[in-house]
């Protein structure tokens, strides 16, 4: 009966810590899911940095073209160094998501690296634990 007894919560024991691995193994594939997210974000933000930053140079080049050709052009010159501080503008706002884009992924490491610690903590006590009903097990058949 005590043998009984003993399977049973050994059983037990080994079904709480399945269904905590399950859970520590889930809770990984989420935050991997997150940091794909995040790098897909990333990566949109720095292409579009990159578009604006063409376009900036562009305006920029444009303006000097303008200046150097004629006074009378001094409306167009206006237009394009207002569209040309609009562009910088978005060019700041890309730049600030970027950062913090950058800021999000660093936490979806970190969080990353925790899962990753945690799991490996679980599977030391589950190797631990089986050890252990191995060599229950071995002094039960003797």
């Amino acid at each position: 009966m005590t043998n009984s007894n003993n399977n049973d919560d050994i059983r037990t024991l080994l079904a709480e810590l399945t269904r905590s691995q399950l859970q520590t193994q889930q809770r990984i594939q989420e935050t991997q899911q997150q940091i794909r997210e995040t790098n897909a974000t990333v990566q949109e933000t720095q292409q579009q940095i990159r578009e604006t930053n063409a376009t900036v140079q562009n305006l920029t080049s444009d303006v000097n073209r303008v200046l150097a050709r004629s006074a009378v052009l001094d409306d167009v010159v206006l237009q394009l160094q207002e569209n040309q501080q609009m562009m910088q503008a978005n060019f700041n706002e890309y730049q600030r998501h970027f950062v913090q884009h950058q800021s999000i992924f660093t936490e979806h490491q970190r969080t990353c690296a925790e899962h990753q610690r945690t799991t490996n903590a679980a599977l030391n006590s589950l190797e631990a634990i089986l050890l252990r009903l191995i060599e229950i097990i071995g002094r039960g058949q003797s």
